[in-house]
This record gives structure tokens, C-alpha cells and sequence, in this order.
């Protein structure tokens, strides 16, 4: 027979730390990564790097440029708080699981606009809120309330006639979302009703093209737009 031999420095392996160093290092490589590719002009191989890493580690990429033709100074206070609430947004979404298109954030003339999916806050084509949207709509309220300017709600629609006949069209069916919205943040949230506008663009201000399926799913969506001051007409 042959015998074992006993090693006595057998034991857990004193290399374990090397597992540890080798995943900082990978977080070290996407960081610099992301760094080099803000850094480029070239804005189509950036917006494939960000889906990929989108996709890969469920986080949000601050895209380079200027969104919407607005000036990204970090000395200015307002955008400053685009990214604020853009953050504030993006926690939103990881918390429930929504998905990356469920809402979103931009920066844009008049203000700040909050993107949320018609499928986030509606059944198909109705116009009271679902249940579970309540609970992203008080993390919204949570955001805008202490906000000192006033917020448009608008309500956005596709191309496709409502099939519901509680509603004749598009126009009654964006606006009545508005409502449904306003009276939710107002009633239960407390967000001061006289900061709050209710608007129904049915759709006619598309985001997409709505030829596609893709395209009117990103159109049928409501809006919150923190206005500038001067901008609340």
C-alpha cells in the first residue's frame, strides 16, 4: 500500500485574496473604459459601448454631448439637478426591476422631463393607474415635491385609435392619463395642486416613429416636465 503523504501546511488556500484583486482590477478596466469613451466624439461607438454595458452590469451611462442642445456645465445649478433626478430616477427603476425603458430622464429646453411608460402606469387603454403604479408615482412625488417650479403632466398617446369607447379618441384618452396622474400626486401625494398642469398631446409630439412597434410603444408614455420659471404657459 502506498501510503498518503500528509503535507501539514495543507489547509485553505492562502490565494483566495487573488479572486478578490482580479475582480477590482476587472471594475478598475470597464471604469477607465467608460472614461475613454466619453472622451471621444465619436457618439454612435459610444452609444453601442453603453448598451452593452447597460446590459451587462444594470447600470445607467451617462451619455457624452449635450442632451437636447442644452450646455452640461457643471457649474450650472439646473444641470446640476438634471443629474440629480436623473440618479434619483435610475435608483426608481433598479428598485422595482421596471426595465431601462420604463422611465427616463432629459434635459431639455423647457425643463426637465421625466419619461414614464404608459405600460408602467396604465392597462392598455384605460385611464386609471395600476396599482403598482402607485408606488413608483410616490417616489416621483417624493423627487418633484420639494421642487419649487411648477410640473406640466402630459399625457402621450400613440397613432392607434383607442379601442376602449369610454374613449372616442386619442385627445380624451392622453388628457384623462394627465388627470389620472395630477389627481394621484395631488390627492394622495401631496404635491400642491396649483405647481401641477395637465396636458393631453394625444400624438402629435411622438418621441418615435410610430410606423414601428417599437416606436409607438415609446410614444404611448406621460410626461412630467419640471418647468424653468417663465415656462409654465
Amino acid at each position: 500500500m502506498i501510503r498518503r503523504r500528509h503535507h501539514a501546511g495543507e489547509g485553505p488556500s492562502s490565494e483566495r485574496w487573488l479572486v478578490t484583486y482580479a475582480d477590482l482590477i476587472t471594475l478598475l478596466l470597464v471604469f477607465f473604459v467608460v472614461l475613454y469613451s466619453i472622451s471621444k466624439a465619436d457618439a454612435a461607438k459610444f452609444q453601442r459601448f453603453s448598451t452593452s454595458v447597460q446590459q451587462a452590469f444594470r447600470v445607467d451611462v451617462l451619455e457624452p454631448g449635450n442632451p437636447m442642445g442644452i450646455e452640461a456645465d457643471p457649474n450650472d445649478p439646473r444641470f446640476m439637478q438634471y443629474l440629480a433626478i436623473r440618479a434619483q430616477i435610475a435608483a426608481v427603476v433598479q428598485r422595482y426591476d421596471l426595465g431601462m425603458d420604463a422611465a427616463e430622464v432629459e434635459l431639455t429646453t423647457e425643463g426637465i422631463v421625466i419619461h414614464l411608460s404608459d405600460a408602467l402606469l396604465f392597462p392598455p387603454g384605460e385611464a386609471q393607474l395600476r396599482p403598482e403604479a402607485h408606488r413608483v408615482l410616490a417616489d416621483v412625488a417624493a423627487i418633484i415635491g420639494p421642487l419649487p417650479y411648477p410640473v406640466r403632466v402630459e399625457g402621450h398617446t400613440d397613432n392607434v385609435p383607442p379601442a376602449n369607447p369610454q374613449f372616442p379618441d386619442n385627445w380624451v384618452l392622453s388628457t384623462m392619463r394627465a388627470v389620472s396622474t395630477i389627481r394621484y400626486l395631488s390627492d394622495v401625494q401631496g404635491v400642491p395642486p396649483e405647481r401641477l398642469i395637465a396636458v393631453g398631446y394625444a400624438e402629435y409630439r411622438p418621441r418615435a416613429d410610430n410606423r414601428t412597434l417599437e416606436g409607438r410603444r415609446k410614444n404611448r408614455r406621460v410626461d412630467l416636465v419640471v418647468l424653468e420659471p417663465g415656462r409654465a404657459e
